[in-house]
């Protein structure tokens, strides 16, 4: 059951001397003009159901001071703080019968006199987080979140179910993230390599050793030419010269007589040695240009061959090394596709946690609150307040009680909306309104 204030007095505590009323059990609107005590009231409430000791409660000039909270439950329960300069102290009675252990008591009853929505909507995202895990409990079955994440867990005891989960969430997401990049990458180094393969060698008549020996044949061909060649005009030399000392050996008793005829028939041996010469010269060089012709093909052949060996070599090098990156390229789509699986099934149990929160469709992104996937501060006005007040509502204890200052920063349809989603729950709201005319409280209500 929750309770509610039914009767509340503040004496002598910050800018209030004297003040009684019967506050609603829904809404109550404390309106004024700054200084004039709206805020007060709303530190009195705090101030009954806290613990501690705050000398700066009391009012200025003033010695003692007191807030009684009267409940409306079937007990009568009565709250009473006294406070002073050197203390405080909390009593509380019900059926008139003063507790041995008021502060237990209050323990029991408040959680901080709940949650400001206006500051939960005003809250940084991290802190939003923060009181929304509070007020919604949740334990992660790690055992089945590691088996759908495909990785070994270890939650830290206390760790929210939605922090976990989100937790996971982006380690699997920045993984696939990253195995999708190398996809890509492999992809195109695969386009690329294909792209550059070189061509497929022309075709050459013959192979290396055959071209080899055919070159080594009419190089041989070619010695035994030019050695024949050699020969034969060596044994010509040799006849000549042996002629040559013949006829001189015949001469000599005779060369008187025959000089003349003598030097003729050496001038004319000589001119045909010149002549032989010359066509010994001339055959030397037809066998060269021979070897050369036959040789040009050849050496072209086996240039081609060997160009084309080292070709085909590369060529079966880079076919290898394309297998082998379209080998890693499925490996990676398929740990790309095991990730979103992941991905899909942690999705899937987020779900069913989520549809056991007291919150429908509420939860926790990358450090944000979402609701059915929409981050809170894109949620129209209606929205954001309907989740702010859900999120008071469960964080109040047995009193529900909640206290609202800076309302000024909500829009009248902000504020129309809070007063509405309000009236829609079981709390006790006290808001604190800048006014222009004098201190009230309901002013609608007067």
């Amino acid at each position: 059951m929750t309770m509610h204030i039914a009767r509340l007095k503040i004496e002598n505590i910050l800018g209030i001397k004297n003040l009684e009323f019967e506050p609603q059990t829904g809404f109550n609107e404390i309106a004024g003009p700054n200084g004039s005590g709206k805020t007060s009231v709303l530190e009195a409430i705090k101030a009954a159901t806290g613990a501690g000791h705050d000398a700066t409660l009391l009012r200025n000039g003033e010695s003692e001071g007191e807030i009684v909270l009267v409940l409306d439950d079937d007990s009568t329960t009565e709250i009473r703080r006294r406070v002073r300069e050197d203390k405080s102290d909390t009593e509380v009675r019900r059926d008139g019968k003063k507790l041995s252990s008021p502060v237990s008591t209050l323990k029991a009853l408040t959680d901080m006199i709940s949650v400001n929505p206006v500051d939960f909507l005003r809250a940084p995202k991290k802190d939003r987080v923060r009181v929304l895990l509070d007020s919604m409990p949740l334990e992660a079955d790690a055992t089945r979140l590691s088996e759908l994440a495909g990785i070994p867990l270890k939650l830290t005891e206390g760790t929210h179910a939605l922090q976990a989960i989100d937790a996971v969430r982006k380690q699997i997401f920045d993984e696939r993230t990253g195995t999708n990049r190398a996809v890509k990458e492999k992809e195109g180094t695969i386009n690329q390599l294909t792209e550059a393969m070189p061509e497929m060698p022309g075709g050459v008549d013959g192979d290396e050793d055959s071209l080899t020996q055919q070159l080594e044949t009419a190089r041989v061909a070619r010695d035994n030419e030019l050695e024949r060649v050699r020969l034969k005009l060596g044994g010509i030399q040799k006849e000549t010269s042996d002629t040559i000392q013949r006829l001189r050996d015949e001469a000599q008793a005779k060369i008187d007589a025959i000089k003349a005829e003598l030097e003729q028939s050496v001038d004319a041996q000589r001119n045909e040695l010149a002549g032989v010469e010359l066509k010994a010269n001339q055959q030397r060089d037809r066998t060269k240009a021979k070897f050369d012709e036959t040789a040009a093909p050849l050496n072209a052949a086996l240039a081609a061959i060997r160009a084309n060996r080292d070709l085909a070599a590369k060529r079966k090098q880079q076919q290898a090394l394309i297998e082998q990156m379209r080998d890693e390229y499925d490996e990676l789509v398929e740990e790309a596709a095991k990730l979103t699986a992941a991905l899909n099934g942690i999705e899937a149990y987020q779900s069913e946690l989520l549809s056991s929160m007291p919150i429908d469709g509420l939860e926790v992104r990358d450090g944000e609150v979402f609701r059915h996937g929409v981050p809170l501060d894109r949620i129209n006005t209606a929205g954001q307040v309907q989740i702010a007040v859900e999120v008071a509502k469960l964080r109040a204890g047995q009193l529900g009680i909640c206290c609202l200052d800076g309302v000024e920063l909500l829009d009248s349809e902000s504020y129309s909306e809070l007063k509405k989603q309000i009236e829609q729950t079981d709390l006790q709201m006290f808001v604190a309104r800048v006014d222009d005319k004098p201190f009230t409280i309901n002013p609608d209500e007067a």
